[in-house]
């Protein structure tokens, strides 16, 4: 498991179930080969529509990769202009946040806490009233704000902003409760997680791992930045590539910052637990781990300069993770080229966290009825 802040603040028995592994099962009505928040939420969204046999295969744990090691930021409304045919699919994933809150058993710290993208000249403030248009007209709400406003909301915030774009909705949750939220639903239905499991061949009703082969009826790839490594042994590989992000978190401390907020290069918020983390570097390392002290050191004087109390606390903890890009920008989401009951969900780059359950209510769409409702024309797997 990663050393994010989301993992330092899970219990013992939480981080012990996500890493708590099933016996391969020799057959299964659908294996998913992937462990991370798409995975589980696919996983869900077939036990909701009573499908039985499911089996999730992963070569590590729950949400170990990406899912464990992101932000954890529903930015729909400050990322809207970037989503193009995602907008609509954005707007259904952030009701479905919201539905799965309220269901018994959940309880992942969604929080609507708002947004505010910081702002530093003029001339950035006149494009922030046509970008606050652009994120209306995408179904979220947005307005530009002065300075007076903006330290209003954000006492904390040094001087510099002229404003900013506020995005009232946008919203915060915790993924490693999120993942533990999905794994105990899901284990109280009877599926089967079978972690430490690399695999190493695909066909069509076949899944050969390091630990025996399932007989599978449909499969489904969520394998993230890993996808192409998992997809090549069928002569298919999306241009899907990791991009490296660092992230780093203080020690938990009293209430300081109120909203998530964007600076001139990352963002920063405030965990639940008092924690203070920022940070979203964008690397092109292949799958190189860990944290690099120069780039720790920008995030650090960014945010000690966009919340000057910070200066005086010291760095807890750094981690990094490897998003998934795809070299058109957008998800690959469909049935696998050439393959029958076979699909795939990946290449979400920075917007996997936020579109997790409408790509898994797809899948389930997809895998169960043949086809869905939702708009996913633009992301078909076969334009590559």
């Amino acid at each position: 498991m990663p050393s994010s802040v989301w993992f330092e603040t899970l219990s013992g028995d939480e981080r012990a179930l996500l890493a708590a592994s099933d016996p391969l099962p020799k057959t299964a009505e659908i294996a998913i080969v992937g462990a991370g928040m798409i995975g589980l939420a696919t996983a869900y969204y077939l036990v909701e529509r009573g499908v039985a046999g499911v089996c999730v295969i992963d070569r590590a744990s729950a949400i170990a990769e990406a899912s464990g090691a992101n932000a954890g930021g529903l930015w729909f409304g400050q990322q809207s202009p970037d989503l193009g045919p995602l907008a609509p699919l954005a707007r259904v994933s952030s009701r479905l946040y919201d539905e799965l809150a309220a269901t018994p058993g959940f309880d992942f710290g969604l929080r609507r806490t708002g947004l505010l993208e910081l702002v530093y000249t003029d001339a950035r403030m006149a494009e922030a009233g046509q970008l606050a248009a652009t994120v209306q007209q995408a179904g979220f709400r947005a307005e530009r704000i002065a300075s007076e406003e903006l330290h209003r909301l954000e006492p904390a915030l040094g001087p510099g902003p002229v404003g900013a774009l506020y995005c009232p909705d946008e919203g915060q949750l915790h993924p490693g409760k999120l993942g533990v939220s999905f794994v105990r639903a899901l284990k109280g239905h009877g599926l089967r997680f079978c972690f430490g499991t690399e695999v190493s061949g695909l066909a069509n009703g076949r899944v050969e791992t390091t630990a025996g082969t399932v007989g599978a009826g449909s499969v489904v790839i969520a394998s993230g930045a890993w996808t192409p490594l998992v997809t090549r042994v069928l002569g298919w590989t999306p241009p899907i590539q990791p991009r490296r992000g660092q992230l780093l978190a203080t020690l938990p401390q009293p209430p300081l910052l109120h909203h998530t907020v964007l600076g001139q290069r990352y963002y920063y918020w405030q965990l639940a637990t008092g924690h203070l983390a920022g940070g979203g570097t964008l690397e092109d390392v292949g799958f190189t781990r860990g944290v690099e002290e120069r780039d720790l050191a920008g995030i650090r004087a960014e945010m000690n300069a966009v919340i000057p109390a910070a200066g005086a606390l010291p760095t807890a903890l750094a981690w990094s993770g490897f998003r998934p890009y795809c070299a058109d920008l957008k998800p690959v989401i469909g049935r696998v080229p050439g393959q029958e009951r076979m699909y795939v969900a990946a290449g979400h780059f920075k917007k996997g966290i936020m579109l997790a359950p409408v790509t898994g209510q797809i899948l389930a769409d997809l895998v169960v009825a043949g086809g869905t409702d939702l708009p996913i024309a633009a992301l078909d797997p076969g334009r590559f």
